[in-house]
């Protein structure tokens, strides 16, 4: 008789993050949908993850069972929770939420090093950022186009209103024209991102016709697909 095996392994898995400041169910169900009209077809069905951090005592107060529902109604799958103090774990666990596990990471420091912000806001036309993209990070330009001078790494999002132009290795998550900018597009020299979205059209690189990974790229929408092709 063969045995058969099932292997439970982690994984790093890109996540939407929900990061709560407040335990109004009602005011985080409209955020929730104003963020998912803005890209339906990229937040359908998308994994959510729950962030407690900024909740503090708060946290007690907030309706876990009521915000799963709210959370699934709107079109999120709802995973998990995380960053939950000890007095709240009992509320969580009386809901369909799973625990999460608080994740650890050795902190590096270099001298002279600085920070880039998660969410870098919208100043001028073409927002240009001139140092590598962490893992963790945002790049948001609501109103204009992203120059990435570096390369991004697996983990980043980049969000534009236009286009979005990576100066060395495209990794995570780039969405252009993500206010319906259908003539926004996606420049790369070197294409490895795990997801490219224009206009709300989106596709997985893994899933992807195209024989450009690891190859400098464009990235166009035409009649509702997304086109890739060489960059000269």
């Amino acid at each position: 008789m063969s045995q058969s095996t099932i292997n439970i392994k982690g994984e790093m898995l890109m996540l939407n993050t929900l990061r709560l400041s407040v335990t109004d169910i009602s005011q985080v169900s409209e955020i929730l949908r104003a963020k998912v009209n803005h890209a339906t077809q990229f937040f359908l069905h998308s994994p959510l993850v729950l962030d407690c951090q900024d909740l503090g005592e708060k946290c007690a107060t907030l309706d876990f069972s009521a915000l799963y529902v709210v959370v699934k109604d709107i079109g999120f799958i709802p995973v998990g929770v995380r960053n939950v103090p000890e007095n709240c774990l009992k509320y969580i666990k009386q809901s369909e939420w799973a625990i999460m596990r608080a994740v650890t990471k050795p902190t590096r420091k270099t001298e002279n090093s600085e920070k880039l912000p998660n969410i870098v806001p919208k100043v001028n036309r073409v927002e240009v950022i001139s140092r590598p993209l962490r893992s963790g990070q945002q790049v948001y330009a609501p109103t204009g186009d992203v120059v990435i001078l570096h390369q991004t790494s697996a983990g980043s999002e980049i969000l534009a209103h236009g286009s979005v132009h990576v100066y060395g290795t495209l990794r995570g998550r780039v969405l252009a024209g993500v206010n319906g900018e259908k003539s926004a597009r996606i420049f790369c020299q070197s294409l490895e991102a795990d997801l490219v979205a224009i206009a709300g059209c989106y596709q997985l690189l893994d899933d992807a016709d195209t024989e450009l990974k690891g190859q400098p790229a464009m990235i166009r929408l035409q009649e509702g697909r997304l086109i890739f092709e060489p960059l000269a």
